[in-house]
């Protein structure tokens, strides 16, 4: 039976982190040390159900395979088995229906999970074996897509390797040229037939997105890789739903980063590159709120603040600027406000800031405040993501409020009447405040906002337990503090 170990510790970037998981799995099994990695309760668990994998794979006998989740921050383990010396390989655990992938030494399968008790078989290995899945599940129309376009890019692989070996000038090298531009047709029409005629179904969108398209032979160097960063995305989207969160999605993210040499770039400490690599993925995302918001976290997890801090920030920074609601201020206020915000990390010492217009008369300042942990969020009624973040914390303030948290919520309305309306429509629950000057106010200066909304977790002392970004941050912030 598969072990569910929901290891949200370790986000999955990339196959690399496959095999080195894998292979550090196997090393514990093999000392029989298996333990569980991570625990970590979340909010979401409360709607989970009991679900059940089973695989017949009778070629695959004693090997490891991973099975994995996508959720708001990336892909992460929710399990890993062995297959038996029967070939069957079985898993167990709490979670919901959505995309999973299994995930081996010699390959990956993705298939959607829509059944408590869900089984397939696999005929040969990974990649290149026959899968089969019940009759008339849509995981069958889904792998054979797969199939068409892994046979077309073995061709395309397998010539492109030869011709690059081989003369211009030798007999067959014009023969075998003229193949790899026909299968490179073939493709591009396989391509095309599905994004016209099949795009409402998730099989052909999510076959396609695990597409690029190869460059010419007579394409090398900076044209080679222009060309394929340009087209990386032509059958992506990625404000698909299908997609998102899946890690379909992550993958193909980490595969354009990889593209554009982002180790290469790290290593050089060319945060100048390595912003245009992350200013583009941004711009990419059509400026759709749920497709930033997953590329924020996943790159905010593949390259946290603590090892990477300028990376980091730069995240931070294209987030931002994409998610704010427009507001006037000069460009050098927000430039310096963004890089003085660099400095508000964890352990940063908050001012204790005066509490404007506090509708809890007993509240002055920050200081004020009885509690073992304070969010404090900086919004405005007039910004839709302030008014979306307010609405996702106090789903989860009432659990939290009982184990010691408490919100004070300070808005940068300038109209008080305004602001009364939103608190009393919405039922906000904490700790209300508005400081009238928006923008250039205390609170604004003080804490370097420049956009909205900005949190903020602080302890008793007044100092930052962490600055979380998006509610997915605050959430597992939360969880950690009380766990």
């Amino acid at each position: 039976m598969g072990l569910a170990i929901h290891n949200k510790n370790m986000y999955l970037y990339d196959s690399l982190w496959y095999l080195y998981y894998l292979n550090r799995s196997m090393r514990f099994m093999n000392n029989k040390i298996l333990a569980f990695v991570f625990l970590l309760i979340s909010q979401t668990v409360f709607g989970q159900m009991q679900l059940k994998l089973t695989v017949e794979m009778p070629d695959c006998k004693q090997e490891q395979f991973l099975l994995v989740r996508g959720d708001e921050g990336g892909s992460f383990v929710v399990g890993q088995a062995k297959v038996g010396d029967n070939g069957i390989l079985s898993f167990s655990w709490e979670g919901n229906y959505g995309f999973y992938r299994l995930a081996g030494e010699l390959g990956n399968i993705d298939f959607l999970i829509s059944d408590p008790d869900f089984h397939f078989s696999l005929d040969g290995k990974p990649v290149l074996g026959e899968l089969r899945f019940p009759d008339k599940d849509e995981n069958n129309q889904f792998q054979y897509y797969l199939s068409e376009f892994n046979v077309l890019n073995q061709k395309i692989g397998t010539l492109r390797e030869t011709l690059v070996n081989l003369n211009e000038k030798d007999s067959s090298y014009k023969e075998l040229h003229a193949q790899f531009k026909l299968v490179q047709k073939e493709k591009k029409i396989l391509l095309k037939e599905l994004w016209r005629s099949h795009i409402d179904s998730w099989p052909a969108r999510m076959a396609l997105a695990k597409q690029e398209l190869e460059p010419d032979l007579k394409l090398k160097g900076k044209n080679y890789d222009d060309y394929y960063q340009k087209h990386f995305f032509d059958y992506f989207a990625f404000s698909d739903s299908v997609l998102q969160a899946t890690p379909v999605y992550y993958e193909k993210i980490g595969k354009y980063l990889k593209a554009n040499y982002i180790e290469d770039l790290i290593k050089e400490e060319n945060y100048t590159k390595i912003n245009d690599v992350i200013s583009n993925l941004f711009w990419l995302t059509e400026l759709d709120p749920s497709s930033q918001k997953y590329l924020a976290n996943y790159l905010m997890n593949r390259y946290p603040e603590q090892k990477l801090p300028e990376i980091y920030h730069l995240i931070v920074d294209a987030y931002k600027v994409l998610n704010t609601c427009e507001y006037v201020m000069g460009n050098k206020i927000i430039q310096n406000r963004m890089r003085n915000s660099h400095a508000n990390n964890t352990g940063w010492l908050v001012p204790d800031v005066e509490l404007n217009h506090c509708l809890d008369g007993k509240i002055q300042s920050l200081s004020d405040v009885n509690s073992d942990l304070t969010l404090l969020i900086i919004w405005s009624g007039s910004c839709i993501h302030s008014r979306e973040m307010l609405e996702r914390i106090k789903d989860l303030y009432p659990e939290y409020h009982e184990l010691g948290l408490e919100v004070v919520a300070v808005s940068l309305d300038s109209n008080l009447g305004f602001w009364n309306e939103m608190v009393s429509q919405n039922y906000y629950p904490w700790i209300n405040a508005c400081d009238t000057d928006g923008l250039n106010g205390t609170t604004a200066n003080l804490f370097n906002v420049y956009v909205t909304p900005s949190m903020f977790l602080i302890d008793p002392s007044l100092k930052t337990v962490a600055v979380p970004q998006t509610f997915f941050q605050l959430e597992k912030e939360l969880g950690e503090f009380f766990k």
